[in-house]
């Protein structure tokens, strides 16, 4: 009987567990719910690449539609008209469309953008910009990304919002930040993504997807929730401790 009393001890916390890992699901897609307002292709997903293209360069508007590609140093910012595709950088500064034939995988779907920053070219980083409406009532920017080296730079109207990981995957995190509210429902924001440059000249890099706006304000913690997490953890370490 000790025996059977044991194993329904141990499912206690393992249902706890798994209720947790069901409320951060429940979270993230209520963190997700998605307006795209009037802007276009947040998802990288419209690109248009004709068959049989091997790259290494296409145009901007084939491989990212609706979006514009710059280069940027010394304030100075130098829009290109091509864009990589498949092409990972060897060292230099750059912005590519890449899908599963490049080697590395799209964040989501069939296809993500790399931001190159520096590298042989160490004061130019590399940005994408589109311009348009943020649907009233929307709070929060949201992105796919990973990124070496160096955070990347995301504004709105040419401000720096910071953007705070909010679930990490194997191969991504979702990220969020305040949209400021002066911008919300103006006819014409601009949102960018920026990758720079180490200060040593090194090469940062963003690997970035599905960007999205949703009406939630981006959490933080609260004090109750904490608590109570605490006390979970520290439940279960003396649970498996006497065990």
């Amino acid at each position: 009987m000790a025996h059977e009393s044991g194993l329904r001890g141990a499912d206690d916390p393992l249902k706890t567990i798994k209720l947790i890992a069901a409320f951060s699901v429940v979270l993230l897609v209520v963190l997700s719910a998605q307006a795209q307002g009037t802007f276009q292709n947040l998802n990288f997903e419209s690109a248009n690449i004709p068959g049989g293209t091997v790259g290494p360069f296409v145009p901007v508007s084939e491989a990212v539609p609706g979006w514009s590609a710059y280069f940027t140093s010394g304030g100075v910012n130098y829009p290109q008209s091509e864009v990589g595709y498949d092409f990972i950088s060897l060292g230099g500064n750059d912005i590519t469309l890449i899908d599963s034939k490049s080697g590395i995988s799209p964040l989501q779907g069939n296809y993500s953008v790399m931001l190159y920053g520096g590298g042989n070219n160490p004061y130019y980083s590399a940005s994408i910009s589109q311009t348009g409406l943020i649907p009233s009532g929307d709070q929060t920017l949201l992105m796919d990304a990973e990124y070496a080296n160096v955070a990347p730079v995301v504004a709105i109207n040419g401000q720096a919002i910071s953007m705070i990981p909010l679930q990490t995957f194997a191969n991504y995190t979702v990220y969020g930040g305040t949209i400021p509210s002066v911008d919300v429902g103006a006819d014409s924001t601009t949102i960018s993504f920026t990758e720079a440059p180490l200060a040593s000249g090194g090469l940062g890099i963003l690997e970035l997807d599905n960007i999205s706006f949703s009406p939630n304000a981006v959490p933080e913690p609260s004090p109750w929730m904490l608590t109570g997490i605490g006390g979970f953890f520290l439940a279960l370490r003396r649970w498996y401790l006497k065990r």
